[in-house]
């Protein structure tokens, strides 16, 4: 009689219930053992950072280990293999690394605006690298030293309303003349309203490869008055673009680099290795929104070891503070 009673079987329904319940459990432990896995391992790769690197020396060789980590800051092949041709035999690796920076900041050319002649001042510069900010702090600056009635501003660029706003704006809280020009005639007049007094021209900021961007510095290039050429270059902008926007002009009829948004930067190595390949002196950096005070004078070993910071640590939050903070000076 008992056999003839069907017994009761777990049903399939419930079997499945089982194991859907059982799977997001699961599914759950092996998150939160991949976030912990990823957190360990990003102290292992920290703690193994800060030690002495010459250590990677005794199996892969000095000069693999320094060109590596040049790479690692942002700089080129080319300028990285040229630097260690150059190294003498040195047993230390950390005092061949000395000679390297001291090689990079010496090819940095590190100058102030002063060192150029002219009072009239060009800035040129592709799409949002901060050139019209750029000014506006080179402008403050000589209204600090020099009074608002020795300062002026042109601008050239008639393709963007936005950008002319934020210029006046600034020309209005500065209290400079500013004046618009489109061609050589209107660039020339409104250089003889403002004779006498230092001048910056703001250009219209384009893309690398528009032809009009060389239209405009042609056009500064034909007056007659002696002209300072600033190219701004943008830190926080890939170094092939850098490199493309250095090849629109002369090198040796620009008259130096500034870098901007240097705070903004994840890497500098690249847009060093282009200001050195153009061989252009470096006249500045900004590190910040406030206009005048953060932008420095050129200090090519502070920009160093902040590209060194920013390649060891991978993230400007944990750099270890500001530009400003490695200079110890602004301006």
């Amino acid at each position: 009689v008992e056999s003839a009673i069907p017994r009761k079987t777990a049903s399939p329904v419930r079997e499945r219930r089982v194991v859907s319940a059982e799977a997001p459990t699961n599914e759950i432990q092996l998150k939160a053992l991949e976030k912990e896995l990823n957190r360990l391992r990003g102290i292992l790769e920290k703690e193994l950072g800060s030690r002495n690197w010459q250590e990677a020396a005794v199996t892969r060789g000095p000069l693999s280990v320094l060109r590596q980590r040049l790479l690692r800051m942002g700089f080129s092949r080319v300028l990285a293999g040229e630097l260690l041709d150059g190294l003498p035999n040195l047993d230390r690796l950390d005092k061949s690394w000395q000679l390297i920076q001291l090689s990079l900041a010496e090819r940095l050319q590190a100058k102030t605006l002063e060192q150029i002649p002219g009072a009239i001042t060009a800035v040129h510069g592709g799409t949002g690298v901060g050139k019209t900010s750029t000014i506006a702090r080179l402008a403050a600056r000589d209204i600090q030293r020099l009074g608002s009635e020795m300062v002026g501003l042109i601008t050239l660029d008639n393709y963007r309303i936005g950008a002319q706003e934020q210029l006046a704006t600034f020309a209005d809280a500065l209290g400079i003349p500013l004046f618009t020009a489109n061609d050589r005639q209107s660039l020339s007049l409104a250089l003889r309203k403002m004779q006498g007094r230092r001048i910056y021209i703001d250009t219209a900021g384009m893309s690398q490869h528009d032809a009009r961007l060389r239209a405009q510095y042609a056009l500064v290039r034909e007056l007659r008055h002696p002209v300072r050429h600033l190219l701004v270059l943008a830190a926080s902008a890939q170094a092939s673009q850098c490199r493309a926007l250095a090849a629109n002009f002369a090198p040796q009829a620009l008259s130096g680099a500034i870098i901007s948004k240097v705070d903004e930067a994840q890497s500098l190595g690249g847009v060093l290795d282009v200001v050195i390949s153009a061989k252009l002196p470096l006249l500045g950096c900004s590190d910040g929104q406030r206009i005048p005070e953060d932008f420095l004078e050129a200090d090519g070993m502070a920009l160093l070891r902040r590209a060194v910071q920013l390649a060891e640590v991978g993230n400007l939050s944990a750099s270890g503070g500001s530009l400003r903070s490695a200079t110890g000076s602004r301006r």
